[in-house]
């Protein structure tokens, strides 16, 4: 892979970041391929040089990053069932959402909006 392919790529992540298309319960490494006109090879090597995860964990550690923002700037997301922050974030259960949300918050995400209350 050439620097330029590189640069091109990375700024097409950037974008892909800016454009909540992994907010999508479905979303995956073929659609990421897609989405940059690239291959799974050469975006598999730039999440894992650049972001320092695997494509599962960059999508998770997006999704989280999301529905943390979201608790910030927007009150009422602070009532949601867990059910629906799970929907909104792209997870497939609220399980999955919960376990993930601890993984990278070390809170689960009642206790987290609990204590974002006081």
């Amino acid at each position: 892979m050439t620097n330029i392919t590189k640069q091109k790529l990375v700024a097409k992540l950037d974008e892909f970041e800016k454009s909540g298309l992994y907010l999508r319960t479905n979303f995956s490494l073929s659609y990421l391929t897609m989405y940059c006109e690239t291959n799974s090879k050469y975006i598999s090597y730039l999440i894992k040089t650049y972001k320092g995860k695997d494509f599962n964990n960059y999508i998770n550690e997006l999704r989280v990053q999301y529905i943390l923002e979201k608790l910030r700037t927007c009150p009422h997301y602070k009532n949601y069932k867990m059910s629906t922050l799970a929907s909104e974030a792209g997870f497939s259960s609220p399980n999955k959402f919960s376990m993930i949300f601890k993984k990278h918050t070390s809170y689960s995400p009642s206790i987290f909006i609990k204590c974002m209350d006081k």
